[in-house]
């Protein structure tokens, strides 16, 4: 690594400084994720979000260390996360979210992110809406 860009990035860099580049490239690399077709990209990119998160923590003094078993929870949680994920756009696209009819059943379902909804779920929740509130 070149010695002139460590001088300017780390001995004259205050703290709150690169808090604030790390809280930047977290989010950028949250939105990247949120954005990418690819798996692999996106998994990619929620790890960085995750290690720059686990610098900010460090940096502010929230947390003295990290233990490496913290670091495996991490993987699992997100392992976990992911296959959820990957289960929730298959099943959102081919099912309705509210009452699990298929899509041949109901017909067009409306698409949101990670759910679906059929239109005879759609005008109940509608009609739930616009229902006068009770009177408690």
């Amino acid at each position: 690594m070149d010695q002139d860009f460590r001088k300017k990035t780390f001995r004259g860099a205050k703290i709150e400084d690169m808090i604030l580049e790390l809280e930047n490239l977290s989010a950028l690399c949250e939105e990247k994720s949120q954005q990418s077709k690819e798996m692999g990209k996106q998994r990619f990119y929620e790890g960085m979000a995750v290690a720059y998160t686990t610098l900010i923590v460090k940096l502010k003094g929230e947390c003295d260390y990290i233990e490496p078993a913290v670091i495996d929870e991490l993987y699992k949680a997100m392992k976990k996360t992911s296959q959820q994920s990957e289960q929730t756009k298959t099943d959102a696209s081919e099912t309705c979210s509210f009452c699990q009819r298929s899509k041949e059943e109901v017909g067009e379902l409306a698409m949101g992110p990670g759910v679906s909804i059929c239109k005879s779920c759609l005008e109940f929740g509608v009609e739930v809406l616009n229902a006068p509130a009770p009177n408690s």
